[in-house]
Order: structure tokens, then C-alpha cells, then sequence
């Protein structure tokens, strides 16, 4: 990257400069919907992971399922004991999404699978959605996401089922 020396800049240029960099901010969409910067202060608890959130590509079909007499924390800590307990290892999470992580130790190259649940309001409940991705070289300049949700669909909608009673997990 070239670097400027601000000195030799005129003032309209710089003015230009400035005004450029404040319009690409402003033109920049949020990193999350909830509120807060990701993976600062969502963790409902210190042993869970503060890491960016995955930027998920466009959503296609995705399992979801209607929830009714419960509230959002417990929906999501009952996803959080089911997950954990296959092994799986919170990334990031707030009070209507979290996001799992676990290392798949037989691809060839790093590879981590990602589970995405987010919950949103509904007529007289909240509805629960869920995406599978899986992300090769996670975390340098080569990670490539890939969303499998249609491949694991049929397993994923028979566990948000489960989500919708009392939490039988």
C-alpha cells in the first residue's frame, strides 16, 4: 500500500482524501445486527470464545422452526449444552444468535465445520433458524466459507424441533 505524505497534499486533495475515507466508513455495513461490537461483551459466560463473527454468505434455504412459551436465553442455552456436549466450541454469541466452532481433524487442509442458530421475533414466539458452513483456511487471507445447510438439512430440522418443547436436549 502506497503512503501518503500529508505534507506535499494541497488542501483540497487532502479535504478529497478525508471526505473519500469518511464516505467508504459510512458505505461500510455493520459487522452484526446485535447492537454491539462482535465478539466484545457477548459471552454469557468467560470460559466461551470472543471471536469475529463468520460473514456468512446469502442465505438459501434454512431450516427454521416456530417457538412458543420460551424464552430466547433458554432457547439458546439449551442449544449451547446440546452443541457443547457434541463437542463443539462456542465462537461468539449474544442474546439472539450464537455460533459454533470445531476443528475437522480429518481434512487434509485446516478446515473448521460452523453452526450459526439465530433467533427472531415472531407473531406470539420467536423463530429459530439455523446454517452449516464449512470454512477452509479459517482465519488467513485464503478462508473460503462454504454453506453445506442443504446437505445436513433433514438432521438440523429434526434438532430445532427438539428446541421448540421444553428442551429436551
Amino acid at each position: 500500500m502506497n503512503r501518503v505524505n500529508m505534507k506535499s497534499l494541497s488542501p483540497l486533495r487532502l479535504l478529497a482524501l478525508v471526505a473519500s475515507v469518511l464516505l467508504a466508513a459510512c458505505a461500510t455495513p455493520p459487522e452484526s445486527s446485535s447492537g454491539g461490537r462482535p465478539g466484545v461483551g457477548n459471552a454469557s459466560s468467560p470460559t466461551e470464545a470472543q471471536l469475529p463473527q463468520t460473514k456468512l454468505p446469502a442465505p438459501g434455504q434454512v431450516p427454521s422452526v416456530r417457538i412458543t412459551g420460551r424464552t430466547a436465553q433458554a432457547v439458546l442455552d439449551d442449544i449451547v449444552k446440546f452443541r457443547t456436549g457434541k463437542g463443539m466450541n462456542v465462537r461468539n454469541r449474544s442474546a439472539m444468535r450464537v455460533e459454533f466452532a470445531e476443528v475437522v481433524t480429518t481434512a487434509k487442509q485446516p478446515t473448521e465445520a460452523r453452526m450459526v442458530y439465530m433467533l427472531s421475533p415472531a407473531s406470539g414466539g420467536l423463530n429459530l433458524s439455523a446454517r452449516v458452513f464449512q470454512v477452509s483456511y479459517p482465519g488467513t487471507a485464503k478462508e473460503r466459507v462454504a454453506e453445506i445447510t442443504g446437505v445436513v438439512s433433514d438432521k438440523l430440522s429434526k434438532e430445532l424441533a427438539g428446541y421448540a418443547g421444553s428442551g429436551g436436549w
